[in-house]
């Protein structure tokens, strides 16, 4: 494995984690999101799997698998309580919405 193959599979795998982690510190709901938050949604969606896609089809497959990995050890770490709470305090772009603009009506 050449330092240019291990460099891209490292840069792979830290962008899926921080891919994976942005989707575990969100709010889960829809009417809990932002607007900016909704708007990058459809985004983060097509970078993930896309990166996976070319990835693959570019024949590293180890780059592809440790992307996949990434996105999901990086959910499962963003929806641990203390570390999301940690997470809120640190970075207001994945906070909540607070007020009611949101909600349905009754």
């Amino acid at each position: 494995m050449h330092l240019t193959d291990t460099l891209l599979t490292i840069v792979c795998a830290l962008i899926g984690l921080a891919i994976g982690l942005i989707y575990g510190l969100l709010p889960k709901k829809n009417d809990r999101m932002t607007d900016s938050q909704q708007r990058w949604i459809p985004v983060l969606s097509l970078i993930g799997p896309g990166l996976v896609v070319v990835m693959i089809l570019l024949g590293h497959d180890l780059a592809s698998w440790l992307t996949i990995g990434g996105m999901f050890l990086g959910l499962l770490l963003g929806m641990i309580p203390p570390l999301n709470r940690a997470a809120l305090k640190v970075w207001p772009w994945v906070r909540p919405r607070t007020d009611n603009q949101g909600r349905k009506r009754r």
